[in-house]
C-alpha cells in the first residue's frame, strides 16, 4: 500500500510538471465566454444548444468569473460548444515536497512540546541536535504514514 502511494505521487508529480509547463491562465472573461466568442457563437446560439435562455448564459459566464459555477454546468456548457471540460488541482510544490514539509512541521511541533519539558528540567539540546531530531522524527512519521502529520497546518 505504501509503495503504491509513493509510486502514485511520483506519477502525479510528473504530470503536474507537464501541466505547469503549459502555463495556462484563465482568461479574465472566463473560458466559456472566451471560447464562445472565438467560435463566433452568440449567447442566444449557446442558449439554444443548451436548451435554455440567453440570460442563463450571461449568468453562467458571470458565475464562472466569480468561481461560483458548478462543474456540471461547466461540463454541459463546454459540450454545447463541442469542447471537453477538464479541471485540475495542481499542487504548488511536488506532492513529495508537500509531504516532507508537512512531516517536518508536525515533528517540530511534537519536539517543541518535548523541548519545553526538557528546558524545565535543564536538559536542553543544541540547535544542531534539535534539527537532527526533527528530521529523524519527520522521516519516521513519513515512513510509517503517521496521520499526525496532517494535524499541523
Amino acid at each position: 500500500m505504501k509503495k503504491n502511494r509513493r509510486l502514485r505521487r511520483t506519477q502525479l508529480d510528473r504530470s503536474f510538471i507537464q501541466l505547469k509547463t503549459l502555463n495556462l491562465k484563465t482568461p479574465k472573461k472566463g473560458w466559456i465566454k472566451e471560447v464562445r466568442e472565438s467560435l463566433g457563437m452568440s449567447m442566444k446560439d449557446l442558449a439554444d444548444r443548451l436548451g435554455t435562455i440567453k440570460q442563463r448564459i450571461e449568468r453562467i459566464e458571470k458565475d464562472e468569473v466569480a468561481s461560483k459555477v458548478s462543474l456540471e454546468t461547466m461540463k454541459k456548457t463546454a459540450e454545447a460548444m463541442n469542447c471537453d471540460f477538464i479541471y485540475f488541482v495542481v499542487p504548488k510544490n511536488s506532492l513529495e515536497e508537500t509531504l516532507k514539509d508537512q512531516g517536518l512541521k508536525a515533528a517540530q511541533k511534537i519536539l517543541k512540546q518535548v523541548g519545553k519539558t526538557m528546558a524545565l528540567e535543564a536538559q536542553t539540546t543544541s540547535t544542531l541536535s534539535q534539527k537532527k531530531l526533527v528530521e529523524n522524527l519527520a522521516q519516521e512519521m513519513l515512513l510509517n504514514e503517521d496521520r499526525k502529520i496532517w494535524k499541523e497546518k
